[in-house]
């Protein structure tokens, strides 16, 4: 697998589907980052986001991500950010694990499943992954549909951390390289 690529390299890409792009974050994306992150219905579906989330927090994380490879996403038609994903290595040599959030006001748009697809596809055919796993907590149906959506196959539930609800169960999918060639051959997640 090729090592996820830094953000400031060029052959870090922007990825541009039928109405998203997912780009580099940059220092500019603080606010509307800070702002969407106000609704804690966001914090406690995932495992790293603190609630209240600052300013400071937004352009902390935008000048270090804890994750390898970060992009934001923002509609293609306006340019407006409405969300974040993200890759990051496992310890598993060759294996990813994709992670999301898109802001409320953006929900129930498809944008997450849209920016997933792009990033998965990015992950087996630019990055030579041979695995990307996600994971969701167990109460969170609309990241489950993303993550049923996108081909991914259930591997199992744990527990796991979240700074805000604390430890939850959640549920761990794991696609391989050999499923997404054959979902991309069968036209399920063009």
């Amino acid at each position: 697998m090729r090592s996820l690529p830094d953000d400031e390299e060029p052959s870090s890409p922007r990825l541009i589907t039928r109405s998203l792009a997912l780009r580099s974050l940059s220092m500019a994306d603080a606010p509307a980052i800070a702002a969407l992150l106000q609704d804690r219905r966001i914090a406690e579906m995932t495992a790293r986001i603190p609630h209240p989330y600052t300013l400071r927090d937004a352009e902390t994380y935008v000048s270090s991500p804890p994750d390898d490879w970060v992009r934001a996403v923002d509609r293609l038609e306006d340019g407006v950010l409405v969300g974040i994903v993200s890759l990051r290595s496992l310890e598993r040599r060759a294996q990813l694990e994709i992670g999301y959030w898109i802001g409320r006001p953006f929900w129930n748009r498809g944008y997450a499943t849209e920016a997933a697809q792009a990033v998965i596809d990015h992950a087996f055919a630019g990055l030579d992954a041979e695995v990307v796993e996600a994971r969701c907590r167990a109460v969170n149906a609309a990241s489950r549909r993303v993550i049923a959506k996108c081909g991914f196959g259930y591997s199992g539930t744990s527990l796991s951390d979240s700074l805000v609800a604390g430890r939850v169960s959640s549920e761990r999918y794991r696609m391989d390289r050999r499923t997404w060639s054959a979902l991309k051959s069968w036209g399920a997640c063009a």
